[in-house]
């Protein structure tokens, strides 16, 4: 079948369609004749299951290893269940605090629920304990923490793999470091070009552009080696389009500034460490983009694309 009959059947995009497609999530055959591609009914079935998956809250690459892997959907399911249970705990305990006050407001009207705060405190921070066992956590407490600019390059940046549970004495004490580190760094500062773009964004814009960017990220992470052949295509087909693109030079110099400011704060030693030990999937994530460079003699910085 076409591709309006598997929109039509899964209630998909056409671009979805495709992603998942270009994600290895499906492989339609292609028609010899126009190649046009052609659908089948187990490609329409894995579909409605991705977008069933992807309602609850599975990310791109569990839903892969779900696929290739489908005796180990039990345990993904069961993760996913736990961080639904985790916010479902965190709602009640923020319920409870907001209960507290509205109780105290009631009683009394002037002081606005005050008398009581020691008490919402305790459910505020039971509901913060439970925020850490979901997968979000750090990296919206990233946006929490640094408002503005800096908050939202962080999460973009850096969302990807910051999306596990703040578990354990080693990844507590890392996240500690780096959050110290970046309310620190007094002499980082993102272009203006940058830094005018991310603020121009609405929420709900940024949330669309960090999932994509989130996605697109999950491609380099531990990529197969017909997946790498593709990375390393694209990186160089990246740099022909950089060469002929009016605004190169100038987005060039924009990732140079922004680099050497990153160089003279030290990022790449504290923040880049920090991240190390906060997700062993960055590490797979910088060897893929090391390895990349080395193959093809092409730096991301030198078309103007700094990537961490």
């Amino acid at each position: 079948m076409r591709i309006k009959d598997v929109m039509r059947l899964t209630g998909l995009t056409r671009k979805a369609v495709y992603y998942y497609e270009e994600a290895g999530l499906i492989t339609p055959a292609v028609d010899p004749d126009n190649q046009y591609r052609i659908y089948s009914r187990e490609d329409v079935e894995r579909l409605r299951y991705i977008r069933l998956l992807r309602s609850l809250g599975l990310p791109i690459r569990d839903i892969r290893e779900l696929i290739l892997h489908p005796e180990r959907a039990a345990g993904l399911l069961r993760k996913r269940l736990a961080e639904t249970e985790a916010e479902a705990e965190e709602l009640n305990q923020r319920r409870s605090a907001l209960l507290v006050l509205i109780e105290a407001a009631e009683q009394s009207p002037e002081d606005g629920g005050k008398s009581r705060m020691d008490e919402a405190i305790r459910f505020a921070a039971a509901a913060e304990e439970e925020r850490k066992r979901r997968g979000d956590y750090m990296r919206r407490k990233l946006l929490e923490l640094f408002p503005g600019a800096m908050g939202k390059f962080m999460a973009l940046h850096f969302g990807a793999f910051l999306d596990g549970p703040l578990e354990g004495a080693d990844k507590e004490a890392a996240w500690d470091r780096l959050v110290d580190y970046v309310d620190s760094m007094e002499s980082f500062e993102i272009p203006e070009p940058m830094a005018g773009q991310i603020n121009q964004l609405d929420d709900s814009e940024f949330e669309e552009i960090a999932a994509a960017y989130r996605e697109m990220q999950q491609r380099y992470i531990a990529p197969t080696e017909a997946e790498y052949e593709k990375l390393k295509e694209e990186l160089k087909q990246q740099a022909e389009f950089f060469r002929s693109w009016p605004d190169g030079r100038m987005q060039a110099e924009n990732a140079r500034q922004l680099k050497e400011s990153l160089d003279r704060a030290g990022f790449f030693t504290v923040f880049i460490g920090q991240m190390r030990v906060l997700s062993p999937e960055y590490t797979s994530y910088l060897e893929t983009l090391d390895r990349l460079q080395r193959d093809t003699g092409i730096r991301y910085e030198d078309h103007g694309a700094l990537v961490f």
